[in-house]
């Protein structure tokens, strides 16, 4: 129907085509078809698809492929082809029950389709079947959207101050950072901390720049790091900071803890 929107992937998997590309009007017009006024009738070079939703209908008006011309009265019966072809909207009946269906925006972070035997054909990639015959293999294919991957965790974990990454999804979920690399003890805790946690096999990352306390912290917001371990003056007192980024809450921890504090909290 002129109204329906058709849907690309449904239209690929009705005619087993791996994509679908545009046609210039000369390519129309050697097939028969008139731009602004096409039909379905009367058509030798071109096979023709009806959505299901059409199948049986009565009555309908069409382009007849000539300029400015329409037929009218056209019945739909069994003897065409149809496919599940249309674009679901808002809106539209379930087909299952009789609740309306309604649409949320949504990312493709990665897929899984079948390729059959056009490949294999071509490439002759065989297997002897239980009778002895070679048969061609049926193939498929998938991916991850990695960098797609990242985006939609970005979207759904973020405020004004950068990105919150989960435990699960983080670069390094452990940031120990020393607010004063020239002051020696500040640097042998951290370094230390940093060591075992690697040796337990947590991703870590050990700031030792020589930058600004609060250059590093603006950093440790936006880049996000799950937790990071604040090394400051207040170690000449025995204490570290712990800071949640999904809180942005900051703790006091003993330094001699903070390594089986974060373990807990891993």
């Amino acid at each position: 129907r002129g109204c329906d929107q058709l849907q690309e992937v449904k239209a690929a998997n009705a005619v087993n085509a791996l994509d679908i590309e545009d046609v210039t009007e000369e390519e129309l017009t050697s097939l028969g078809l008139v731009p602004g006024f096409m039909g379905p009738l009367g058509l030798e070079k071109v096979r023709i698809v009806f959505d299901d939703d059409l199948r049986g209908a009565k009555n309908l008006v069409c382009g007849a492929n000539e300029y400015e011309y329409h037929h009218s009265g056209v019945t739909l019966d069994d003897t065409f082809d149809f496919a599940a072809l249309y674009e679901a909207e808002a809106g539209d009946g379930c087909p299952h029950c009789d609740a309306k269906l309604t649409t949320r925006k949504g990312i493709e972070v990665g897929h899984i389709f079948k390729l059959g035997t056009t490949y294999s054909k071509a490439l002759k990639a065989e297997f002897l079947n239980d009778k002895g015959q070679a048969t061609p293999f049926e193939m498929g294919t998938y991916g991850m959207g990695v960098s797609r991957l990242v985006a939609s965790v970005i979207e759904q974990h973020h405020d004004e101050k950068g990105c919150i990454w989960t435990k699960e999804t983080a670069p390094y979920v452990v940031n120990v950072m020393v607010s004063n690399i020239k002051d020696e003890a500040q640097m042998t805790t951290g370094e230390a901390l940093y060591t075992q946690l690697k040796t337990a096999g947590v991703e870590a990352i050990l700031d030792d720049r020589k930058e600004r306390f609060g250059f590093k912290m603006k950093d440790a917001e936006l880049i996000g790091f799950p937790f990071t371990v604040i090394i400051g003056k207040e170690l000449v007192n025995g204490t570290v900071q712990i800071m949640n980024r999904a809180t942005l809450e900051k703790t006091d921890v003993r330094a001699d803890e903070i390594y089986e504090r974060l373990m807990e909290l891993l």
